[in-house]
């Protein structure tokens, strides 16, 4: 039986150096396993930390003092609903695809606590957080459902992301055609 993560933390920097520094800070100070140290378009980097809500507490505390003014955003999410992890890795198995949510953000971390609001919010189905590579740093997540689902995760998602700014769209379509679906899976 795997490791159960019971948080996600994540810290985006305007410095792809000061990035590397903050990522190995962050994993020395605790026990957490990193999901993502990597560069964003343009120039950006983002580090995510997965782990026990202490301890991802504690190494978000230590990246935010590492990285200091080249932090630009940045989450911790105690009791991360467990389908973000998969969406956040891109592979989440979907058996059957109904009606499709979108949710597009000006940063990697407030896609990440969309998704776990719509997660949270509804019965739907996470299909994927895309962070960033060739998308100007910007950031979207999909998910699947019935439509009054969909509708109630997006709310919530959207809800999320509009209340700190950073919002750029969010759409529902209702049956997508098979041909969308086909190049979303």
């Amino acid at each position: 039986m795997g490791l159960v993560f019971r948080a996600i933390g994540a810290i985006e920097l305007i410095s792809v150096a000061k990035g590397f520094s903050v990522a190995d800070g962050m994993v020395k100070s605790a026990d957490v396993k990193l999901l993502a140290a990597r560069t964003l378009c343009p120039g950006k980097f983002i580090v995510i930390v997965a782990g026990q809500v202490g301890a991802v507490s504690s190494s978000l505390e230590m990246g935010l003092s590492i990285g200091g003014e080249a932090v630009s955003d940045f989450t911790s999410i105690p009791n991360v609903h467990p389908a973000v992890f998969p969406a956040l890795m891109c592979s989440t198995e979907l058996d059957t695809m109904k009606d499709l949510g979108v949710v597009e953000t000006m940063s990697a971390t407030s896609a990440i606590e969309a998704a776990d609001a719509a997660a949270k919010a509804s019965k739907v189905s996470l299909i994927e957080i895309r962070i960033g590579q060739g998308m100007g740093a910007k950031a979207f997540l999909s998910f699947s459902g019935e439509i009054s689902d969909v509708r109630s995760a997006l709310k919530s998602a959207r809800s999320v992301v509009e209340d700190r700014g950073l919002l750029v769209d969010a759409v529902v379509i209702s049956a997508p055609d098979r041909q969308l679906k086909d190049a979303i899976r």
